[in-house]
Formats: C-alpha cells, sequence, structure tokens
C-alpha cells in the first residue's frame, strides 16, 4: 500500500505580468477533473530533492552521526486550480524555480476518511 500519490510540479501561479511564488501548480497523477482534485485539499506535500553536502538527519539527536544529503520542503494542497485537475500548493519555504517539472509526492494524510 502507498501512502503518497505522486505529482508534477509544473509551475507557480501567474498571469500575464505577475508571478506569486509562494503558490505552486501541481499535476497530480491519475487525477483529470476539479471535483477529483478536492479530495487532496489539505493533505501535505513533500518535494525531495538532493543538496551538495551531507547534513543532519532529522532526527539527529536519536542517531547524531547520521548524515545525508536527501533534503525535504513541506507544503499543503490549498485549492484546485482549474477544471483539469490541477491543484495549487503553498510550501514552507517556497520552492525553487529548478522544481518546476519534478516529482512530489501527495501523502494521504490528513485524512477524514
Amino acid at each position: 500500500m502507498r501512502l503518497f500519490q505522486p505529482a508534477v510540479m509544473t509551475g507557480f501561479r501567474r498571469n500575464q505580468a505577475n508571478q506569486y511564488n509562494d503558490h505552486a501548480i501541481l499535476h497530480i497523477d491519475d487525477v483529470s477533473s476539479a471535483n477529483d482534485a478536492r479530495w487532496y485539499l489539505g493533505k501535505r506535500v513533500a518535494y525531495i530533492y538532493r543538496g551538495l553536502k551531507k547534513r543532519k538527519c532529522f532526527r539527529s539527536r536519536v542517531a547524531p552521526q547520521k548524515r545525508s544529503r536527501t533534503r525535504v520542503i513541506w507544503g499543503r494542497v490549498a485549492k484546485t486550480h482549474g477544471n483539469s485537475g490541477a491543484v495549487r500548493a503553498f510550501f514552507s519555504p517556497n520552492l525553487p524555480s529548478q522544481a518546476i517539472g519534478k516529482k512530489c509526492r501527495v501523502f494521504m494524510f490528513p485524512s477524514q476518511i
């Protein structure tokens, strides 16, 4: 059983003159309508990437010698975007522009089921 659904970060919310870097637009796999995308509202999103230098892992007090290059930026699905199943997500800190076209994970929690 998989605890996440893959998604692709396709860009930032924008209009002809402005771009809003705090609103990332995600296309979730197997979601093709705004009605399907509503189920993902409020779900947690993770953008996983690799940095240049090794840093302490998340639970560094439990295993202080453990170091990794893998890092995560966490966010949350906030709203649907359009009629084709895209969603808007807020990340803290904002996603970098190198994330456009890269994979994210939309986790199945918190859940109301």
